[in-house]
């Protein structure tokens, strides 16, 4: 027995929003893996239970990732949790650290995914 997991997206602005979604539910409801705040101030981790995605006001769009086998879906936050958030980038419109590249919530949520493969938790 497996649930389905997602990549989801949320209307944002100047970017959309991504995160990671496993359905857990038979009312398709689940639990987002995710991070929240902004480049701004930095952000942290925001894993939360979630109802089904296309019933959000901010939904966008969801893209089928894998599948995550009962036994190992409590492993997902543990991983999760490593990849560190995104730190503070901006100080108004100053750039903090010119020679890195801007990293968002849609870099997280890759980052998460591809440590979910490699740690063979999230199987196509």
């Amino acid at each position: 027995m497996s649930y389905n997991v997602y990549r989801v997206a949320s209307v944002g602005m100047p970017h959309d929003h991504h995160a990671i979604f496993v359905e857990a539910n038979d009312d398709q409801s689940g639990h987002i893996f995710q991070v929240v705040g902004s480049i701004q101030n930095g952000m942290t981790h925001g894993h939360r239970p979630a109802e089904k995605p296309e019933d959000w006001v901010d939904y966008q769009d969801k893209v089928y990732i894998g599948k995550v086998s009962i036994a190992n879906y409590s492993q997902i936050q543990p991983i999760c949790d490593a990849i560190l958030p995104p730190k503070k980038q901006f100080d108004g419109p100053r750039k903090l650290y010119p020679a890195e590249p801007i990293r968002r919530c849609q870099e997280w949520t890759q980052e998460a995914i591809e440590a979910l493969v490699a740690a063979g938790i999230l199987h196509k």
